[in-house]
């Protein structure tokens, strides 16, 4: 990953932790569950336990669940629910911990049953709402992306007559510049691969990579020219990239020239394979 999109992670990082403080703040003023007896301070450092605690652990479900489904097969709510889970026990501690201190250890198995499902319930309407999310950032970035016919689109010509000159047409636009365009020159034009990123695509060269606004669908079509397939659907690949694969189960991977590994969508595999990919 280059420079540019490390400090994106970690502004967004930032951003996430300051909005759980802000949470934090309001629920300790709000003082639910019969908290208005604790003093503010001692309120206050519970939510921020419980709301930071709980996004560290929640945060990487999504994508677990996702890489979860794609390595085993498994469908991808079945995926989604067993992050939710596994995430579910070191919250659990973190909650029975900061309510209980030192009497953690004395805690009955029962009652932490109780609150482990608590948590497990609360952690998988925030998983939900986090699905939710990166759906509608993705469709609104969809929407905001201007098409690949919007890309190509040309205004009407005027049909010449039988006595005004013939005009000479104009060379038909290379539609992989529609992808070359946007990517800084220093990265040449030798494509090897890209990965989606909410709604902006990663763009990988044999000198570099950089997140782009496209969408997917319109680099493939842009980029059909190349020797290249759409591996997966957050994933194309130019045939040239690819080094080797693996099977793992029933998940194939393919390797490629960067050490990246690359998973293979199950309705992709028979035509990869007739067309001598692995």
């Amino acid at each position: 990953m280059n420079g540019a999109g490390i400090q994106l992670t970690k502004g967004k990082l930032a951003r996430e932790i300051a909005l759980m403080a802000v949470a934090a703040l309001a629920m300790a003023l709000l003082a639910p569950f019969g908290m208005d007896a604790m003093p503010f301070g001692t309120r206050l450092f519970v939510w921020l336990v419980f709301a930071i605690g709980g996004y560290l652990c929640f945060r990487p479900v999504v994508a677990g669940g996702i890489a979860l489904s794609e390595r085993t097969g498994l469908p991808l709510w079945l995926g989604l629910a067993l992050a939710t889970m596994l995430a579910s026990f070191p919250t659990t501690l973190i909650v029975a911990g900061t309510l209980y201190g030192w009497q953690l250890g004395e805690m009955r198995l029962g009652r932490l049953a109780v609150l482990y499902s608590n948590v497990v319930l609360v952690g998988g309407i925030v998983t939900a709402l986090q699905v939710l999310l990166r759906r509608n950032r993705r469709v609104a970035g969809e929407s905001a992306s201007p098409t690949h016919a919007d890309h190509n689109k040309q205004p009407d010509a005027t049909v010449p007559s039988a006595t005004s000159p013939a005009r000479e047409e104009a060379p038909s636009p290379d539609p992989a510049r529609l992808v070359f365009d946007k990517l800084p020159p220093a990265l040449g034009e030798d494509v090897l691969y890209l990965e989606n990123e909410d709604h902006y695509l990663r763009v990988h060269t044999d000198r570099g990579d950089a997140l782009i606004l496209m969408r997917m669908g319109d680099a493939t079509e842009a980029l059909r020219g190349i020797d290249g397939a759409r591996v997966h659907r957050g994933w194309w690949v130019a045939r040239r990239a690819v080094s080797g694969a693996t099977r793992e189960g029933r998940a194939i991977r393919l390797q490629l020239v960067d050490g990246r590994e690359v998973p293979v969508a199950r309705s992709m595999v028979e035509e990869l394979r007739a067309a001598g990919w692995f």
